[in-house]
């Protein structure tokens, strides 16, 4: 079954990539869910996407730790 998620949700790519914010949900051109994200690379530079909802796992706060 396929995760869904909304703005504002913490996510990652279930390859256990940066951790990414949800700006929103559209179907994509076939038809199936994309998730698009925000986040900062480690060049502090702004990055967006779209992935696919099956590729992505929620993350939660507590799993984020102190900032840094």
């Amino acid at each position: 079954m396929t995760q869904t998620f909304k703005c504002g949700d913490r996510v990652r790519l279930k390859g256990g990539e940066a951790v990414m914010a949800v700006t929103g949900v559209s179907p994509d051109s076939s038809g199936d869910t994309k998730v698009w994200c925000a986040w900062f690379d480690d060049t502090h530079l702004h990055q967006t996407a779209g992935h696919p909802a099956e590729a992505l796992e929620a993350v939660e706060i507590a799993e984020l730790g102190p900032p840094p």
